[in-house]
């Protein structure tokens, strides 16, 4: 399905919508697996979710290739 939007910045703030409730969807699945993460500020190159305990990462891994297998086939 092709939006049309009425401005190219609609298109854009959409889509920062969308990345934004992603990323608090995905803190709150890690959360729910006893991982504590936080949102990232100020446009960090390392990315959008910091994990607070660096053990936790090959789980974090394991899940987020779970989720992007079960919702980009």
């Amino acid at each position: 399905m092709t939006k049309d939007w009425e401005t190219d910045e609609d298109r854009m703030m959409y889509k920062l919508k969308v990345h934004k409730k992603m990323i608090g969807w995905v803190i709150d699945k890690l959360k729910e697996e006893g991982i504590l993460a936080k949102r990232t500020t100020g446009n960090d190159s390392s990315g959008d979710i910091l994990i607070i305990n660096e053990k936790d990462a090959p789980r974090v891994q394991a899940i987020i290739k779970q989720i992007q297998i079960k919702y980009n086939s």
